[in-house]
Formats: C-alpha cells, sequence, structure tokens
C-alpha cells in the first residue's frame, strides 16, 4: 500500500467518478478548432446530453454518489437546465476551459482569458464556487498550471504521471492524476462524418472494458491509491453501457477501505493529511 498519502481514517484508497461533460465539443479532442456545430459530432453531442446524462444521473442517484462534473463554459450556456440539474442534485461542477481549447497553444493570458470565461460561466449559472479544473483534451503547458493556481482553483485533474494526489513543486497546485484506461470515450465513440477514432475501428467490447476497470480498482485498493474515472454521458449513458457503472460501483461500495469522493473532497483531505 502506498504510504505517500493519508486517506481518511478508516479508508484505503479512493475512487473520484468523474464527467467530462463535454456535449458536441468532444469533437476537438480528435480535430481541435473543428466545427463543433454539424455532422455526427453536433448529433452524438446532442443525444448524450438528451439521453445519456439522464440515465447517468439516475445511476448516480441510486447509488448516492457524487461526481464532479468538467464544464467547458460554452456547454453550460448552450444547455443550462442540464447543467443547472447537475448542481441541484448535488454534484460538484469544474472548469473544463471556455470552447475546448487547445490550451498549450494560447499564450498565457488568453489562456487565462478562456479559463475566466469558462469558470464565470459556470458559477453565474450554478451560483457555486468552481474549485477544479481540468484541461480540455489535448496539450498545456506550465503556463496553465501556474494561472490555475493564480486564478484561485484548489487543485487540476489533467495530467498521468501519478497514481495518487500530489502538489506540483513549481506551483504547489494540487493534480489528481488521471489515466487514459479509464476514460471510457476512447473506448466506444464512433463517428462517420468526421471519421472518430480515425481508421474507424470497432467499438470495445463492453465485458473487456469492465474488466480492465475491475483490474484498475484491484490495483487501487492494493496500493492504497486514487482511481479516477473518466465518462461522458454520450458513451457510459449509451442503455447497455450504464451497466458497466452499476456494477463497478456495486463492487466498490461493497468494500468498507473504499472512500468515493468529489475532486473538492479530495483536495480538502488532501489540506488535513501528508503525503
Amino acid at each position: 500500500m502506498s504510504n505517500r498519502r493519508i486517506w481518511p481514517e478508516g479508508k484505503t484508497c479512493a475512487l473520484m467518478i468523474s464527467v467530462n461533460l463535454d456535449a458536441e465539443f468532444y469533437g476537438r479532442i480528435f480535430y481541435p478548432g473543428i466545427d463543433v456545430n454539424e455532422g455526427d459530432i453536433l448529433r452524438l453531442g446532442r443525444s448524450g446530453m438528451e439521453y445519456g446524462l439522464p440515465r447517468l444521473l439516475k445511476t448516480l442517484d441510486h447509488y448516492q454518489v457524487k461526481a464532479t462534473f468538467f464544464i467547458p463554459g460554452e456547454v453550460a450556456v448552450g444547455y443550462p437546465e442540464a447543467v443547472k440539474e447537475i448542481a441541484w442534485r448535488g454534484h460538484e461542477i469544474g472548469c473544463h476551459g471556455d470552447c475546448h481549447e487547445l490550451l498549450g497553444c494560447l499564450e498565457k493570458e488568453a489562456q487565462r482569458e478562456a479559463l475566466c470565461k469558462g469558470r464565470d460561466k459556470l458559477e453565474a449559472l450554478t451560483g457555486k464556487p468552481v474549485t477544479g479544473f481540468r484541461m480540455p483534451e489535448g496539450e498545456i503547458n506550465e503556463e496553465t498550471l501556474e494561472v490555475v493556481k493564480e486564478l484561485g482553483f484548489s487543485y487540476s485533474s489533467s495530467l498521468s504521471d501519478d497514481d495518487i494526489p500530489y502538489f506540483h513543486e513549481k506551483t504547489g497546485l494540487l493534480e489528481l492524476p488521471i489515466h487514459w484506461e479509464l476514460f471510457d470515450l476512447p473506448y466506444f465513440t464512433f463517428a462517420f462524418d468526421p471519421p472518430i477514432p480515425p481508421g474507424q475501428a470497432r467499438s470495445a467490447s463492453m465485458d473487456q472494458v469492465l474488466k480492465n476497470w475491475e483490474y484498475e480498482w484491484q490495483g487501487t485498493k492494493r496500493w492504497g491509491t486514487l482511481m479516477n474515472l473518466q465518462l461522458d454521458p454520450q458513451t457510459i449513458g449509451e442503455q447497455g453501457r450504464i451497466f458497466m457503472l452499476e456494477r463497478l460501483l456495486e463492487q466498490i461500495q461493497a468494500d468498507e477501505s473504499a472512500w468515493i469522493a468529489t475532486g473538492e473532497e479530495i483536495a480538502q483531505q488532501m489540506g488535513q493529511g501528508d503525503l
């Protein structure tokens, strides 16, 4: 078990359910700068909000789990009632940029402007302070983390260089690491126009992906780490895939050593515990 941090008393590992609520902006993960208001990207983004999100919220309610939703500011503008509903149900709202920008290609002040816009739109809509940040998929740089810290965010959940929370040496910003294999979208997303994924590989087997996640959970328990599961409603919210989340939550909730927490709760704990 890891001896680099302390979870709450009686807990030896942690699960964070994080949701990237990108709607049609998910297309910019694969094609930065693309017009997201046309073609399959728009259709799939809208269907995820209309059908996938309600299924996901219902499941989280059933298991009494609070998640952290990272949302671009423009998604909040386009789907205000959905974002209000998420906040009303008690889930944490985090900043995911404004228009799903490729932050690493922007000057520092442009990054600051984008993050300020995104955060302000979320706070104005929900009436809740936004303390967490996750980079839109793509690249960030050291200036990004400096801006995040300067703007008063409590933590970032963007990088994949560890499996426990840690503080960045230069900025002192808390990082809640993520991992690609714990993100449902790359396994399942599929569109013809434009082709996503490029090459048009088949969607993954749900049984195999669930098994991946179960193995990751076993590793989390053994090493006392953080399992930061990334979900997108348009993938996990499909009528068959939602059972993957249900089965995983049933396993984890049955384990008394597991702490299921939001990013904000982990950040608060890090302020009390030790590395």
